[in-house]
């Protein structure tokens, strides 16, 4: 069974490589999508694109990052919180 140790204050994301965030540099970001399905795009801190991933309405994703680099969303809003994770 996973552990969540919450470390941030859930917040609200809004769609937009302008709303780019680190989620306070941040090294796991819990993602939650509960207004339609959305396409989660991890960039660097120079807002060069990683890699990118639809997540569907309803679910929850885990994202590892390094703590300079950004989230972002397109297509719906999502709930984004920073976390601890372990198996």
């Amino acid at each position: 069974m996973a552990r969540i140790l919450p470390v941030g204050v859930k917040a609200s994301l809004a769609t937009g490589s302008g709303q780019a965030t680190t989620v306070g540099n941040a090294t796991v970001i819990r993602i939650v999508a509960t207004s339609g399905n959305a396409v989660v795009i991890r960039t660097d801190s120079s807002d060069n694109i990683i890699g990118s991933f639809t997540q569907l309405n309803n679910t929850v994703e885990y994202v590892e990052k390094y703590a300079p680099d950004k989230i972002y969303v397109t297509g719906s809003a999502v709930e984004i919180s920073a976390v601890g994770y372990t198996n």
